[in-house]
C-alpha cells in the first residue's frame, strides 16, 4: 500500500520573498523502551568499554555532525571575534537584524560550532538575523572560567557590532548563556532582546537537584558523567559560585526568556527551578516541553519531528519578542 507524502512544513520569513521550505525526510518515534535500552548501552560503551576521553568524545561528535549540516543555503565561515574563534552563518538577501549568538552545549568538553551549525543557521535564516557560534576554550585542557570569559567577550563585541542580540545555549551552553547575561546586568551592559535556554545545566553541585533524583532511564549520561564533567570544568573552583552555577545567582532583570526541556530528561529539574526564579523575579518567560525526548533533541530540525516542533517554537518566540508582543 502506497504510503501518503509526508508534510513539508512552511515557515514564514519576513526576510526573504518566500517561505522557508525545511525539508524533513524523516520521522522517527522510537518506542520508549527502546530509547531506555539505547541510552544504557551507549553509557557502558563509552565509559567502561571505550574509555572515551572528552578529546575523543569531541573528535567523534564533530565528525557525526558531517552528516547534519542545515540548511545548503547560506555560508558559514571561521572568523574571529574579540580574540575568539567564531564561526559565522550568514545568508545572501536577508536585511540582518542583529545577532544570533549561539553558546553550544557539551558539558563544557566538548561540541562546536559544528555539532550545532544545522540548529543556528535555520534559527539565523528563519529570525534574520547573523549567526554567531563561539568556539570556546575547552575543559579539561581550559577550566572555569576560561569559556565563560570567551563567551563574554564575544557578547560584548556583538552588542559594540548591533546593539540587537538574540542569546540560545543549550545544555552547558545554557550555564554559560545565562552566565553571561548575569554578568551584564552586574556590570551595567545591555542585556540580549531574548535569551533561549534548552534544557540548561544550570547547577553544578554535585548536590543539585538534577543530580539528586539522577533521572537518567532516557539520558546518554548519569550523575556520575555529571559530576565528572563538572570536575573537568571547574577543577578547584566552587560549584556554589553563581558564575559556575546560574541558579545560584540572581535572575531579576533578565530579558524575556524562552525555557525548554524534556519532561523526561536529567536536567528537567534545572529547568524546573530556573522557570521558578524567573516567576518570582517577575521576568516575562515561557516553558516549553517535550515527552520522552533525548537531550539534545534540538540540534536536528532536518531529521526530527520534536526538533522541528522546537524550531518552530524558538522562531515564534523571537518574533514576538522583536514585535513587542508578550511572550508570558
Amino acid at each position: 500500500m502506497p504510503q501518503p507524502p509526508r508534510p513539508e512544513l512552511t515557515l514564514p520569513v519576513p526576510f526573504l520573498k518566500e517561505p522557508a521550505r525545511l525539508p524533513w525526510p524523516f520521522d522517527w518515534p522510537l518506542p520508549t523502551k527502546l530509547l531506555q535500552r539505547g541510552t544504557s548501552i551507549s553509557r557502558v560503551l563509552r565509559r567502561n568499554v571505550a574509555g572515551l576521553t572528552p578529546q575523543q568524545v569531541r573528535q567523534a561528535l564533530d565528525q557525526f555532525a558531517r552528516l547534519n549540516p542545515g540548511p545548503a543555503a547560506g555560508t558559514f565561515i571561521p572568523v574571529e571575534v574579540a580574540g575568539v574563534p567564531v564561526f559565522e552563518g550568514r545568508f545572501e538577501g536577508v536585511d540582518e537584524r542583529g545577532i544570533l549568538l549561539l553558546i553550544h552545549g557539551g558539558g563544557f568538553a566538548f561540541g562546536s560550532a559544528r555539532s550545532h551549525r544545522a540548529l543556528g543557521m535555520h534559527l539565523a535564516q528563519l529570525t534574520g538575523r547573523r549567526l554567531w557560534i563561539p568556539e570556546y576554550r575547552l575543559a579539561p585542557e581550559h577550566p572555569f572560567p576560561a569559556g565563560l570569559e570567551d563567551v563574554r567577550n564575544v557578547y560584548e563585541e556583538a552588542l559594540m557590532f548591533n546593539g540587537d542580540v538574540v542569546v540560545v545555549g543549550d545544555s552547558a551552553g545554557g550555564n554559560l548563556a545565562a552566565g553571561t547575561v548575569q554578568h551584564a546586568l552586574a556590570t551595567g551592559w545591555a542585556k540580549p532582546s531574548s535569551l533561549l535556554l534548552l534544557s540548561p545545566w544550570l547547577d553544578l553541585a554535585p548536590e543539585s537537584e538534577s543530580n539528586r533524583q539522577d533521572r537518567h532511564d532516557l539520558s546518554v549520561f548519569d550523575s556520575e558523567d555529571m559530576i565528572t564533567y563538572m570536575g573537568h570544568y571547574l577543577g578547584e573552583a566552587d560549584p556554589l559560585d553563581p558564575a559556575a552555577s546560574p541558579l545560584r545567582g540572581p535572575w531579576s532583570g533578565f530579558p524575556p526568556t524562552y525555557l525548554e526541556a524534556s519532561v523526561d530528561e536529567y536536567l528537567w529539574p534545572d529547568t524546573a527551578q530556573a522557570r521558578d526564579l524567573l516567576k518570582r523575579a517577575g521576568v516575562e518567560h515561557s516553558l516549553r516541553t517535550e515527552e520522552k525526548a533525548l537531550h539534545g533533541w534540538q540540534l536536528f530540525p532536518d531529521f526530527i519531528p520534536e526538533a522541528r516542533r522546537s524550531l518552530e517554537a524558538m522562531a515564534d518566540f523571537i518574533h514576538r519578542v522583536d514585535a513587542g508582543e508578550s511572550v508570558a
